[in-house]
């Protein structure tokens, strides 16, 4: 008997409609639909702000249904861009709802960062993955730096390194998923 397609949830911490992590996770869909069920999870703007403390009781639907479907995905894969040299408040703000549960120990993640420089959101986002106990390898995390000299307006990876960085990420994470 073959093994049911790994699923994937895909999050975005780039929210506008044109947004190049946006545009990246449409591409993955597109070029990976036949090794896996790729779900784009795009309703963290709709979330209220976090609050420590409060019973499940108290925890609105939409955060349960994100942790349920954090719960349920084989791995995660998270897309994101820098803001001010950090993590999209949006997305934070999502991560910060998972805290309290165990949603994320031992889920295998995958990070890309895509921003005109990144670097300070990808470390920012290794330490938070990291804190809420992902389990993350340096092969499945990518920075991509200088990302709209490298992903046309229409979603199209046009960087050649780029592409091939993108494909050796994905290829691991769903190898990975895949031996689990």
């Amino acid at each position: 008997m073959k093994n049911p397609k790994p699923k994937v949830l895909a999050i975005s911490g780039g929210i506008s409609p044109t947004s190049y992590n946006k545009k990246i996770l449409n591409h993955l869909q597109d070029s990976f639909s036949e090794e896996c069920e790729f779900k784009i999870y795009d309703e963290i703007v709709k979330f209220p702000f976090f609050i420590s403390g409060i019973s499940d009781e108290e925890t609105p639907k939409i955060i349960k249904d994100f942790l349920n479907e954090i719960n349920n995905a084989d791995g995660i894969l998270i897309c994101s861009p820098e803001y001010v040299f950090s993590i999209p408040g949006v997305l934070k703000n999502a991560l910060e709802w998972a805290v309290s549960s165990v949603v994320f120990t031992d889920k295998p993640v995958t990070l890309i960062t895509a921003a005109s420089v990144g670097e300070k959101a990808h470390e920012s986002l290794l330490l938070v993955l990291k804190t809420i106990g992902a389990k993350l390898s340096d092969e499945t995390n990518l920075l991509i730096s200088g990302v709209k000299g490298k992903v046309t307006m229409d979603g199209k990876i046009s960087d050649a390194q780029t592409k091939q960085s993108i494909q050796k990420l994905m290829n691991l994470f769903l190898d990975n998923l895949n031996n689990r």
